[in-house]
């Protein structure tokens, strides 16, 4: 499974079991309001499925609440937030909410919050939304606030390093929920895979192993190729789902850096890089993506590394 439909079925699952925080990280609040989750919310372009959707009710009226997780930004987030409020409040005939929740800790300057067709350099319409920074709410989480974020605490921190995956761990072992304990537990292997060594992780995880067998959340990489009801068993099939993840975070990494430096990506560029499954060649060609002067020259390197 890409690593993308990893973060996105998990971070769907949280949002469903758990919308209290999501509410209140949107509105702020969730005082006198009664919400209800919309399951598999599609709208028709065609059959678009959106990422989450709550039904929320005040006082006075009802509204739809939309969600949208990015693991970093994207140039085409603006439009296509517009075009998703546009549609959802037809099919719904609801006013319509709209949030995007960044998860991995950047140092943007600025994460564009509206929409805008300009016509002879006059902005002429625009469709603005909230972009909410969940590292902004670093120190709520540590503290317990927003327990249930607990997993995603690795992905919001400066510093990766197993301080902060200790407590992460501390603060999911808390519950007396054992099913959101493996959810959770599956979460946090899952973020941490992008910075930490699948060794190391094996061994930190090593006394929660059995319950991670028992999660929902991503059970389906993490029970590949595993010999069923046996550690060792378990230990391969989990390694082997963390490597496939990191290889895809590595691949989503570099066409990352390069759309936001050079805009949008040919699609045989992006078949190229998707094809390369080193992990080594893959971190090199991701450094390397931060310094070259263009695609041109990001090309050039690529097709080095493809004739060896």
């Amino acid at each position: 499974m890409p690593a993308k439909d990893i973060y996105d079925r998990s971070l769907k699952i949280l949002a469903k079991q758990y919308p209290r925080p999501f509410i209140k990280l949107a509105l702020g609040s969730v005082e006198n309001i009664n919400f209800e989750t919309i399951e598999n919310p599609e709208i028709n372009l065609p059959e678009k499925r959106l990422d989450f959707v709550y039904g929320l009710t005040d006082e006075e009226k009802e509204y739809i609440l939309h969600l949208d997780f990015q693991l970093h930004h994207k140039r085409e987030v603006p439009e296509r937030m517009h075009i998703y409020n546009a549609l959802l409040t037809v099919s719904s005939n609801k006013p319509v909410i709209s949030k995007v929740i960044y998860l991995e800790r950047r140092e943007y300057r600025n994460l564009p919050q509206e929409y805008v067709v300009s016509y002879q350099g006059k902005r002429e319409n625009i469709f603005t939304y909230q972009a909410i920074k969940l590292w902004d709410y670093t120190k709520e989480i540590i503290a317990g606030e927003f327990k249930e974020l607990a997993p995603l605490l690795i992905l919001l921190t400066r510093e990766k390093n197993k301080d902060v995956l200790t407590r992460s761990k501390e603060l999911i072992l808390e519950s007396e929920d054992k099913k959101w304990q493996a959810d959770a537990l599956s979460l946090a292997v899952t973020v941490a895979g992008r910075y930490f060594p699948k060794d190391f992780l094996l061994k930190f995880f090593k006394e929660e192993m059995k319950m991670l067998q028992e999660a929902s959340i991503v059970q389906d990489w993490i029970n590949e190729g595993m010999e069923k009801g046996m550690e060792k068993g378990m230990e391969k099939g989990m390694e082997k789902g963390m490597e496939k993840g990191r290889i895809k975070t590595l691949q989503e990494d570099i066409l990352g850096v390069l759309e936001e430096r050079f805009g949008i990506i040919k699609k045989g560029l992006g078949k190229r890089v998707k094809a390369i499954d080193d992990p080594d060649v893959l971190k090199s060609l991701f450094k390397k993506s931060i310094k070259v002067a263009g695609l041109g020259e990001f090309a050039i390197l690529l097709q080095e590394v493809e004739e060896e």
